[in-house]
């Protein structure tokens, strides 16, 4: 048997709500490999929630991650998410750069979606994560995100394989091998837009219901699950846009609240068929 791989999540930890870490160990874990939180914050659920309660991790980040050095435990992936500040951004960058040449680094620019920036992300943030994108070998933006990466006025209407590729190419001149922009409407379906080595591919899935808080980290997880199985990237979105979709078909049988996320966990034995 493969030896088992070590991942790195760094994004914040929300005890209820199915999102960021919560979500991303489950997944990881189902799929072979080890998950090991690295959260830049702790919240007992998501802020969507009126009555949260939110602990900022920043000031214990440093020597939290100084212990993996003095261990010298390594990573065979990182995936990162949710930064709550331009220091956990720095200490994110320091971090990487100490990692070893054959991690990959898998970043999901969390910053915002529909157009517009999440409440506690500002310009200074957003220009953070550009200096983060360098280090990444694979980016996981919605259009809104790889807009604010790109410098580019957010489209009113689904944009031109033209218009994408001018952006993904521009990440990929600072270093990117591969970028998947997700989320798109395109009637009543969804797509994914693969861009890699100078070319593009686009993967559809009907469109179910509305986006959730958490369904993003289910498929970065997906992504870099399969990923460090040896799957395509092509293999890997589609496997992760089809378990979000089977996931939200789930969530709403059930009538599971907005907040609650997606109702992933009874779907989780369909990960590891695939892979097995």
């Amino acid at each position: 048997m493969e030896r088992q791989k070590k991942v790195a999540i760094f994004n914040d930890l929300s005890g209820f709500g199915r999102c960021s870490i919560s979500v991303m160990l489950p997944i990881l874990s189902v799929m072979g490999h080890q998950g090991v939180a690295i959260p830049t914050a702790i919240l007992s659920m998501h802020t969507e929630f009126p009555h949260y309660y939110m602990k900022d991790f920043t000031k214990d980040l440093p020597a939290y991650l100084q212990s993996f050095t003095q261990e010298k435990i390594t990573f065979d992936a990182i995936c990162t998410g949710f930064l709550g500040s331009e220091q956990q951004a720095d200490l994110l960058i320091d971090w990487l750069k100490q990692a070893n040449t054959g991690t990959m680094i898998i970043v999901d620019p969390v910053m915002g979606d529909h157009g517009h920036c999440y409440p506690t992300i500002d310009a200074a943030i957003v220009q953070k994560m550009k200096t983060i994108i360098p280090y990444a070998q694979v980016v996981l933006p919605n259009l809104t995100e790889l807009c604010l990466l790109c410098d580019e006025d957010y489209p009113s209407q689904r944009p031109s394989a033209t218009f994408l590729c001018r952006c993904c190419e521009q990440l990929c001149a600072q270093g990117v091998r591969q970028v998947v922009v997700t989320g798109m409407e395109e009637g009543e379906q969804m797509c994914t837009f693969i861009y890699e080595q100078g070319k593009y591919t686009e993967v559809y899935n009907p469109k179910v219901g509305i986006g959730r808080p958490g369904s993003g980290d289910v498929f970065a997880a997906v992504v870099s699950g399969a990923l460090l199985q040896g799957k395509s990237l092509k293999e890997s979105v589609t496997m992760a846009a089809m378990f979000v979709k089977e996931s939200m078909e789930l969530t709403l049988q059930q009538q599971t609240p907005h907040a609650y996320g997606l109702c992933f966990e009874p779907l989780l034995h369909t990960l590891w068929e695939q892979l097995n």
